[in-house]
């Protein structure tokens, strides 16, 4: 695991969090270094449905893919 700046966020990079460790509201950061940020609205079971703004369409990834395409935002 290491930290990095991307786009002028810190982000965790190299380490997939267990999913209990994965909560609502937290910021993510697109993986790829696309000036991208999402936020986790929603954990149901092993799903992450996640947005990039409040009235957007919302995403819907299982816990370890979701985190193989965004980081998580640490400031």
């Amino acid at each position: 695991m290491r930290i990095e700046i991307v786009n002028g966020r810190k982000i965790v990079c190299g380490h997939i969090y267990p999913l209990n460790e994965l909560k609502v509201g937290q910021r993510w950061a697109q993986a790829d270094g696309a000036n991208r940020e999402v936020v986790i609205r929603e954990i149901e079971g092993e799903w992450i449905r996640y947005g990039e703004h409040a009235n957007d369409r919302t995403y819907e990834k299982d816990w370890f893919n979701f985190q193989c395409r965004y980081c998580l935002v640490v400031e």
